[in-house]
């Protein structure tokens, strides 16, 4: 019996050091969401949260969040481990003209962009410009 119980044991060590040092080494993933704060945004605004909280849903990953329009944009939290939204109205028109400027855009492994159809009918709105962004449309 005594045998059994420390073989029992060499084994739950064994693995309980191979599930640490798995995890350990899993990289971390680095995702930059920039959220479009302009006029057409109003009807949509309350849906953002809720938008964030699904991005969110990742493991092994880190956030930075930023909010913009055409009076220039804010980062609302560089990298961290989840997104924390701070709740403005959204005004001015709307402008991707800032998008790029954060540093967190270059670092990033994926860029998001939450809008909605109704600004990208705006003349600096063209998401064709954003090379290498997902573009979340949050429809009315």
């Amino acid at each position: 019996m005594k045998p059994l119980v420390i073989w029992l044991a060499i084994v739950v060590v064994v693995f309980g050091v191979f599930a640490v040092v798995s995890r350990s080494l899993q990289e971390t993933s680095r995702v930059f969401v920039f959220v479009d704060a302009s006029n057409p945004m109003g009807p949509v605004w309350r849906d953002v949260p809720r938008e964030l909280d699904r991005i969110a849903d990742r493991d092994d990953t880190e956030f930075a969040l930023a909010r913009g329009q055409s009076r220039g944009g804010e980062l609302v939290h560089s990298w961290q481990d989840e997104l924390r939204w701070s709740n403005v109205e959204p005004f001015a028109p709307c402008s991707f003209a800032d998008i790029g400027t954060f540093t967190e855009t270059a670092e990033a492994d994926e860029r998001i962009l939450l809008t909605t159809p109704a600004s990208l009918d705006a003349d600096d709105c063209d998401p064709s410009t954003l090379v290498d962004w997902e573009i979340v449309l949050i429809e009315p």
